[in-house]
């Protein structure tokens, strides 16, 4: 029986349907019911709710169906009141006191729609008691973090707040003095670069980079110290204009420039012949020169290199002539091809002499910027510069010059297109096989140039200078490359 009642209901429908019209009045629509999940909220004085609040809602419809909700926080009341749609059924909210309050009570209505566009008559409606949580901020580390630097620094911070990062408004940074007018940066920055404007003044006003922009902003920050200690002090700001307490990033000793010459000794280990280079500087005439321990670390923290790459391209466009060297190639021309390039854009001139061992890559990209194209490794032979060996010129006007210790492992290059050699050593070959020794014959060049625009630019050497002076003329050595090559 019951299937039948199923089938003879049918029936009756399919014969319905033949006919042109319907019997009857047509039903008025009924309007949607709306609803929130609770329908009292209460959470007096500390036990307020944080600003970041999730709002869950839901509708029915009596005579059709929901497609979707309208809310607001103002009195429906008000027929200037603007509603917001949306299809969900919850939605994450902040709702911040105005600048100055720390707590408010938020009045939030919803109505539902329904498939006629008929919208609930009586919106539900929930009052959130909100509490303002002040933000915070911390610095966190570069990938270097100098106590040491000249006038170009960085620093990194994140920023936090209880009532959720939506609610975070910005930073206000000072140098040295916390009771200073600050500056103010939006909540998007992270971090922040200052150059100072007048590096050889005792106080200086500061471009500003954010983030990783090359360029500054029009804002300066007032306050930088050279020859000093400095402290860049930040505080976060959150929506309802409360601030974190003051916090201080690690002090940094920021040196003046008062020489466009910068020596960049980049020995790690040993005694460095840092006083060499200075007195080869002084017999020319340059007397005073700027000094960076490149590679200088402390419990792993390199304490003169600026905290990134950027920054540090910024610190060696200070100076016109760098004279850079190293007892280890691999770092000192890695860091060096990163970071020269506005260097070299602004007419700077590099001279460097850094020793190329045998861990050296030879397949790294290390040389792409320099005079050589690749080192030359002869199979199964080592290449030793014997105590007197000669380095001889391959230009007139340069001195003869004369090795005063045996150097184990010597790599010759083969040069880029463009360069060309300036000295040439007489090697000795080592048979490693047969362990005997005979005077190398083939590329020899350990001292190249690179030029741009008809001029030198930069000059390696894959030989220590300081193990080159035995006919003690290396002033007369520096005076062509500095004077005479590079033109100062």
């Amino acid at each position: 029986m019951r299937l039948f009642f199923i089938c003879g209901a049918m029936a009756c429908l399919l014969l319905a349907s033949c006919r042109t019209g319907f019997d009857g009045e047509l039903m008025e629509n009924l309007p949607p019911e709306t609803f929130t999940i609770v329908d009292t909220i209460i959470r007096p004085g500390d036990d307020r709710l944080e600003s970041e609040v999730t709002i869950r809602w839901w509708g029915n419809d009596p005579d059709g169906f929901i497609t979707g909700y309208e809310f607001t926080f103002n009195s429906p009341e008000d027929p200037g009141t603007e509603w917001a749609y949306s299809a969900n059924q919850d939605s994450v909210f902040i709702l911040a006191p105005p600048p100055g309050n720390d707590t408010l009570d938020f009045r939030f209505y919803v109505r539902a729609i329904d498939n006629n566009d008929a919208r609930d008559p009586s919106p539900a409606a929930l009052t959130y008691p909100v509490k303002n949580s002040r933000p915070s901020v911390v610095f966190v580390p570069g990938i270097n973090n100098p106590t040491i630097s000249y006038p170009v620094v960085k620093f990194f911070w994140e920023g936090s707040d209880p009532d959720g990062v939506n609610n975070l408004a910005g930073y206000e940074v000072t140098w040295n003095d916390s009771m200073a007018t600050p500056l103010y940066l939006n909540a998007s920055i992270s971090n922040l670069m200052l150059e100072a404007i007048d590096p050889g003044s005792a106080t200086t006003a500061c471009r500003l980079y954010l983030n990783s922009s090359l360029t500054p902003v029009t804002d300066e920050l007032d306050g930088m110290l050279t020859d000093a200690w400095n402290k860049l002090y930040i505080r976060a700001v959150d929506q309802s204009d409360a601030r974190s307490e003051w916090v201080a990033a690690d002090s940094v000793f920021i040196k003046s420039v008062n020489s466009n010459i910068l020596l960049v000794n980049g020995y790690t280990t040993g005694t460095t012949p840092e006083a060499f280079y200075t007195e080869q500087l002084a017999a020319n005439g340059f007397t005073s020169v700027e000094t960076l321990k490149i590679f200088e670390s402390v419990d792993g923290n390199f304490t003169q290199q600026s905290a990134d790459n950027l920054t540090q391209e910024k610190v060696f466009a200070l100076f016109d002539l760098i004279v850079w060297f190293s007892n280890g190639a691999e770092n000192s021309l890695s860091l060096a091809q990163r970071t020269t390039e506005t260097f070299f854009a602004n007419g700077g001139k590099l001279l460097m002499s850094v020793y190329v061992s045998s861990s050296f890559d030879p397949l790294s990209n290390f040389l792409e910027f320099t005079p050589v194209a690749s080192l030359v490794s002869p199979s199964d032979t080592t290449l030793i510069l014997e105590t007197g060996a000669q380095l001889l010129p391959e230009d007139a006007g340069y001195p003869e010059l004369e090795s005063t210790s045996i150097v184990g492992i010597v790599k010759p290059v083969q040069l880029q297109i463009g360069a060309s050699a300036i000295y040439t050593a007489q090697l000795t070959a080592k048979d490693n096989a047969t362990l005997t020794f005979t005077p190398w014959e083939g590329e020899s060049t350990v001292i190249a140039r690179k030029t741009a625009g008809g001029e030198t630019t930069f000059v390696l050497s894959t030989l220590e200078l300081q193990k080159l002076n035995g006919l003690m003329n290396m002033d007369a050595f520096f005076e062509q490359i500095i004077i005479d090559e590079f033109g100062f």
